[in-house]
């Protein structure tokens, strides 16, 4: 099944923003990557002392960037799949901006440092009107095994968001750790998911491909494995062989679907590269890990390569390519400032990653410029699609 060609309603005149999930949750993730982007460049480099009591810095940043940009994008993106999938109505109007309104409010409590327990009230409103939300038209249509594998990853990433604020607050021993990173494991399971499902058949189309891109099984269930593995391990072995072996398991798996993935002048297709090109980057933030956890050394380059180039790019083309197809354009046609984007989010997360391990001298301007590149490419971004976002749909397609 795909996320393409989702049937909106007759468009209407006016503004569309609640008209289906990506509108809201895309608009709201771009900006808010760049924004809290650049307020964490200000607390690195200045700092400024304003970061919620008791949380370290780089906590509070990969927190947001986890539970609140990235978890915006999975409700933006599965509130119009979801559609397509089940053939029914998902969310929109007014149960839709009360989604976006809690977590836009979870979003504020932490910039504005609300008292701890209304932040998780309203992290917890956000999850549990996901979780309803994409849940009800896939048990309508009893469609038992996309409820089971999209519901359950949605469940877990409440659950560590709950586990990172109790952490937080003393309440679970190292819970900001264990929240933290099974909330970006699931992320990383919802991207191979998605990917799988996908990536190989956009290939096919945007390419005009006569054949099928291949797909295996055996490779599907090794990488659910290894990253099942490699999430336990890193919450209760993390610097031991278990990490290293899943980590390599996992970067293997990945690998083999770039192979096979791989079409000669795909790089002419932005909506099609930037996807490949995001998966290459999480196989090589894999290998990084696994080498890191050998090596004991720069452990911070793997993460940023999964997320920074991984997570970073996937998101962008899925965002464009959805904005476009929902909006009743051509993703034959994107939009011609995505090209630059992509090439720019690529080029920052390399020297996210190698700059700061081959040039240490300069590890301050190799962070700051990644930085700037990553705030300047998703305000680009945002800026380019918010009249489509507002906007209703050009036509029924």
């Amino acid at each position: 099944m795909t996320v393409l060609h989702l049937q909106e309603a007759k468009p209407k005149q006016g503004l569309a923003l609640f008209e289906l999930g990506f509108r809201p949750f895309f608009l709201l993730a771009s900006a808010y990557a760049a924004l809290s982007a650049l307020l964490w460049m200000l607390v690195y480099f200045l700092p400024l002392d304003w970061v919620p009591a008791g949380m370290p810095a780089t906590y509070w940043h990969a927190h947001e960037m986890v539970f609140g940009f990235a978890a915006a994008v999975v409700a933006g993106f599965l509130l119009t799949a979801i559609m397509n999938w089940t053939g029914i109505q998902t969310i929109q109007n007014r149960p839709l901006a009360l989604l976006v309104a809690a977590w836009l409010a979870a979003r504020l409590a932490f910039l504005l440092q609300a008292p701890w327990q209304l932040i998780l009230l309203f992290e917890l409103a956000f999850y549990a009107g996901l979780l309803v939300a994409a849940c009800m038209p896939m048990y309508r249509v009893r469609q038992w095994r996309n409820l089971s594998i999209f519901g359950t990853k949605v469940l877990i990433l409440a659950l560590a968001n709950l586990v990172f604020i109790l952490g937080w607050q003393g309440i679970i021993a190292d819970g900001m750790r264990l929240g933290l990173y099974t909330g970006l494991y699931m992320i990383l399971a919802l991207v191979f998911t998605m990917g799988r499902r996908v990536i190989p058949f956009f290939i096919e189309r945007g390419m005009g491909l006569d054949q099928r891109l291949r797909n295996s099984k055996a490779v599907d269930l090794t990488s659910l494995l290894a990253l099942v593995g490699l999430w336990i391990a890193e919450l209760v072995a993390p610097i031991s062989v278990w990490t290293i072996g899943f980590a390599l398991l996992a970067a293997g798996a990945q690998l083999v679907r770039l192979v096979w993935w791989y079409a000669p002048g795909m790089w002419r297709h932005p909506l099609i590269w930037a996807l490949w090109g995001g998966l290459a980057f999480i196989s090589l933030g894999l290998l990084l890990k696994a080498l890191a956890e050998w090596q004991g050394s720069a452990p911070f380059a793997a993460w940023h390569a999964i997320t920074y180039g991984g997570i970073g790019l996937v998101t962008l083309g899925m965002m464009s390519r959805a904005s476009l197809g929902h909006s009743g354009r051509s993703v034959m046609e994107p939009l011609p400032i995505l090209t630059p984007i992509f090439y720019a989010l690529a080029i920052g997360g390399l020297i996210r990653v190698f700059g700061v391990i081959l040039l240490p001298g300069l590890y301050g301007w190799m962070i700051g410029l990644s930085q700037l590149i990553w705030i300047l490419a998703f305000g680009a971004f945002f800026i380019a699609h918010l009249g489509i976002w507002l906007k209703p749909a050009l036509g029924r397609f």
